[in-house]
Formats: C-alpha cells, structure tokens, sequence
C-alpha cells in the first residue's frame, strides 16, 4: 500500500476530494501565468521580426529534451514519467501554437507505415497533421514552407526506399530530434521510431548524436560496411545503405555518438585512416539522445 502522509490519512473522501480541487485550482493559475510568460515571449520575437531578423519555426528540440530529461530526474512519487512527458508535451505544444500555428508533415515508408502517433503525442492535440502522398513531396514541404516539421520513420536495415537520400545535398532540412523521446505509446504505434526533420539550426542537448551521410566507393558487402564502420568509429551504426543504380558507389548513413556538426572533415579523415575509400561526407542532422526505458 502506497504510503500517505499524515494529514491526508486523517481526512475523509469528501476532504481528500477538496485537497484534489484546490491544487487543480493552483495547477491550472500556474497554466495561467505561464501562457501569459509565452505570449510575451511571442511578442519579443514579433518585435525582433519587424526590426529585420529571420523569421524562425517556433521549435526547439533540444530545449525540450533538457526539460524533460529534467522533469525525469526530479520526479518523485507513483505518477507515471511517460504520462508526466505527455502534459509538458502539451503545455510546450499548446504554447508554441501561440506563437505561431504550424503544421507536422507525415508519410509512409515502403511497408506503409507512418508515424502519426509519435507526431500526435510530440506536437499535441491541436497543431495539423498532413500526410503526403510520397516521402520526396513531404520533404519539399518542408523546404517550401508548407510544413514547419516532418515526422519520418526511421530507416530500416535492408529497406529498398528510404527518405533520407532524397534529402538534396543544399537542402536547409535537416534531422534534428529522435522519437519517441520519452516513453512510449501504448497499443497502436508502441513499436514505431521516427526521425523529426524541419528546416531549423541545430542545437546541443547536452546528449547527442550526429547523423552523417558518407559516399564510399567501391563498397564491399553491407556486412563488410558494418564492419569497417564499427572499427573506424566505434559505437556508431549504420542507419542505411544507398546504392546507386549502376554506380560504384553507395551513400551510408551513420549515425554517430556526440554533437559533430562541424566536425564533418575530421569524421572523414578518421575513416580514411582506417581504410574507408570515402568520398563527400555530409551532416545529415543531430539529435537529443532519446530518455533510455529503464529510467522510465
């Protein structure tokens, strides 16, 4: 039986009800004030705007991964930390729809699937959700504006047609969060990882991955790829293979441990000294290393 402290053992149910009404009353004063602090965040950066700065996606992944890996770690008591991410999900959602509504792009992957849980439960219950009809479309979405932010299924070992070659080397979108973060759904969608990909600056989270694509020539086999790849770096994993029809030449997505965002040449060399005929390599994106189950 759960313990209860001693004030709360001494009143009745109509008594514990009354304690229960008035920290929802505090609770919400709280949801108040804070959306009171967010419209003036949304006005300083309107100010901003109009004073000539860029104008960005109100979206940060990394900020948010720091608050949740904070809330985790400060928590106390049976309330469950998945259900606890959900309701900051949703005050951080609810809270950037303010200052700008925005829509979260979706497609399938080769098997069908999509991510439209993972989407729902990361961007909440109020900003749109657009499936387009082909991974490419969903990209130039991105890249146009239609969408501030696009929900993709991680790639799969082997998958024939995977989003992420599709991304143009000049390309402002980028990966830039893991899903899920924190928790996982129950039911539909509890199997299901995704990548968040959106035109924005990246960000350390103090927690990171880095996501390079690499062009080999002459590649072995994938298990080779595997191989040397885990030798050259190690702790890293291939993501993906990409081969060109009738090229000798294939693309590998690696995905790498820290925050190497301008540490693409460094990366390259590594590889090199360790045998890899490796060509261009790129930074796909970076992300929050996701909250590991066991701290759950």
């Amino acid at each position: 039986m759960a313990q209860i402290d001693e004030k709360l053992a001494n009143l009745d149910l109509n008594g514990l009800r009354a304690e229960i009404d008035e920290i929802d009353r505090a609770m919400h004063d709280l949801i108040i004030r804070r959306t009171r602090v967010v419209q003036a965040v949304g006005a300083f950066k309107d100010r901003q705007i109009a004073q000539g700065s860029k104008v960005r996606v109100p979206y940060r992944p990394a900020r948010e991964a720091r608050i949740m890996r904070n809330l985790v770690r400060s928590h106390d008591g049976a309330f469950p930390k998945t259900a606890l991410i959900q309701i900051w999900r949703e005050l951080i959602a609810a809270g950037t729809r303010l200052e700008a509504p925005y829509t979260v792009a979706l497609c399938r992957d080769a098997d069908g699937q999509d991510c439209w849980e993972l989407a729902r439960l990361n961007f909440g219950c109020l900003n749109e959700i657009i499936e387009f009809d082909s991974q490419l479309e969903a990209i130039h979405a991105l890249e146009d504006g239609r969408a501030a932010v696009g929900v993709f299924p991680a790639p799969v070992p082997g998958e024939g047609h995977s989003w992420w070659p599709l991304i143009a080397q000049d390309s402002a979108v980028r990966v830039v969060s893991k899903l899920p973060f924190g928790g996982r759904p129950v039911g539909r969608g509890e199997d299901t990882e995704g990548f968040v990909l959106a035109a924005i600056d990246l960000e350390e989270s103090g927690d990171d991955r880095t996501l390079f694509v690499v062009k080999v020539e002459q590649p072995g086999d994938e298990a080779t790829l595997r191989k040397d790849f885990a030798k050259a770096s190690p702790g890293s994993a291939i993501l993906g293979v990409f081969t060109p029809e009738a090229e000798n030449h294939c693309f590998v997505l690696v995905d790498v441990a820290g925050f190497l965002c301008n540490q693409g040449e460094n990366f390259r060399s590594t590889l090199l000294d360790h045998g890899l005929k490796c060509g261009d390599v790129r930074v796909l994106g970076a992300y929050g290393v996701p909250i590991p189950a066991d701290e759950m």
